[in-house]
């Protein structure tokens, strides 16, 4: 049975560092962090076993879990994918998605500084910077940022406006720049201005 996750969970709150989930029926129980990071690693893997074995528990587990929470929720979580070039995989439902942006709204409200604790936990520590935000150029759609990383050096970052806007991101600020490159442009000294 599928039922609207916004009508039927109707609270998920953090307390002591443990998740609890309140229905509309009344029933409230707690649910393991682990669950959450189980249906995450799904997000990001595409994949219940790479789920899995991220979270370090065998593929039977992860799906008794699942298989568990969807019994309490009375809706499915993980859908399979079917098979083809990439061999299939696991995707999440809306109600999945709803779910997990509920759990980290509730982490980051009673631990702030969660979501920086977390992105940190997924990235090599090279690719997190800490940046003030020393100026803002915006236009309707793009905006420039520039940050300084230690008083001696700056980073720029283009971002879109709507982007900015929901971040909440002002000048004198503190962001973090996540860097995630697909290439690396390399050219000799002599190009370069000093």
């Amino acid at each position: 049975m599928l039922v609207d996750t916004q009508r039927y969970m109707s609270v998920l709150e953090v307390r002591g560092g443990k998740v609890f989930l309140r229905l509309d029926n009344g029933e409230s129980f707690q649910v393991g962090i682990s669950y959450f990071e189980l249906l995450d690693g799904v997000r990001r893997y595409g994949s219940l076993s790479g789920a899995c074995r991220e979270v370090g528990v065998t593929l039977k587990t992860g799906l008794r879990w699942v298989r568990s929470l969807e019994s309490r929720l009375g809706f499915r979580l993980v859908e399979p994918r079917k098979g083809g070039r990439g061999g299939g995989g696991s995707v999440l439902t809306q109600h999945a998605q709803r779910l997990l942006e509920r759990y980290y709204s509730a982490r980051t409200a009673t631990k702030p500084g969660f979501i920086t604790t977390f992105l940190e936990s997924l990235l090599s520590a090279r690719n997190i910077l800490r940046c003030r935000v020393k100026s803002i150029k915006k236009t309707e759609v793009l905006s420039l940022l520039d940050m300084e990383l230690e008083p001696s050096q700056s980073l720029k970052a283009l971002l879109t406006t709507e982007s900015l806007e929901r971040l909440n991101i002002r000048e004198g600020g503190e962001v973090i720049a996540i860097i995630k490159a697909t290439e690396v442009l390399i050219a000799s000294r002599d190009l370069i201005r000093t």
